[in-house]
């Protein structure tokens, strides 16, 4: 079903004269659809923005927006590892554009838009932690370690906590991540260099993420939230964050988990 099959509501413009100038980027839009970008770059210099810079694939997207995500999210994990960083900022200007114009026009519920920017910032996470434990492989820095342990990021998990782990994320939503690995995957005498390596990945991972370029930021995050942040790596083993919620972590850190 098309975009403008299920408009239930538009939205009023505070500067209509903002809002029109976006029209000239997508000319061939009806009226209903016309009037919903008025109304959007109207009241959103941030939306506006997107809608100039995203004309080309916005006009297509208008057709069947649930297709164009679907397709979006399904061309990232394709992307070689030097056009990832880029890429995650293009389909996050994509991702928050098509979501914002759905919510404002009643086309997909609340449900839908929380969960699709929870959805793809779950996805962004998977594919940057994926791609710097890659490259820690690649240099030798995770002993026993090679190509085959990409996929399950040598033993990395990344926990989404707060929004991002209630499926409740909204625009301007930064997210919180507990990075853990399991040390069982690891020799005794590899613990300390494999953690190293793990801690490289981690803060890199966060980097791709939160670093603003010409082309934008994918989201900001926290690690704050992992068990005794101001001691602690970024990235620790399971049995350390175990031991810790068992004997020293206070209620609500393990209330986070319910």
């Amino acid at each position: 079903m098309s975009f403008e099959s299920r408009i239930t509501r538009l939205p009023r413009a505070f500067a209509p004269e903002v809002g029109r100038e976006v029209l000239d980027h997508l000319p061939k839009l009806s009226p209903p659809l016309g009037e919903l970008l008025v109304g959007t770059a109207g009241s959103s210099p941030y939306l506006a923005g997107l809608i100039e810079t995203q004309s080309d694939w916005l006009q297509a997207a208008l057709d069947d927006p649930d297709a164009a995500v679907a397709a979006l999210l399904d061309e990232l994990p394709n992307l070689a590892e030097d056009e990832l960083g880029r890429g995650l900022r293009i389909a996050k200007k994509r991702i928050a554009l098509i979501t914002a114009l759905a919510d404002l026009a009643g086309v997909w519920p609340l449900e839908r838009v929380t969960g699709l920017l929870s959805d793809f910032a779950a996805l962004a996470c998977d594919l940057a932690v994926k791609a710097q434990v890659a490259r820690q492989i690649r240099r030798g820095k995770l002993p026993g370690q090679d190509d085959s342990d990409i996929a399950t990021a040598a033993g990395m998990v990344v926990l989404a906590m707060g929004k991002m782990g209630a499926g409740e994320l909204n625009y301007s939503s930064d997210i919180d991540l507990i990075c853990l690995f399991d040390e069982t995957r690891y020799a005794r005498e590899d613990f300390t260099e494999a953690r190293q390596a793990l801690v490289r990945a981690t803060r890199e991972m966060s980097a791709m993420l939160n670093e603003r370029t010409k082309d934008g930021y994918v989201f900001r995050t926290d690690l704050r939230l992992r068990p005794d942040p101001s001691v602690t790596p970024v990235c620790l083993s399971m049995a350390a964050a175990e031991q810790y919620y068992e004997s020293l972590g206070r209620t609500w850190e393990r209330a986070a988990y319910i």
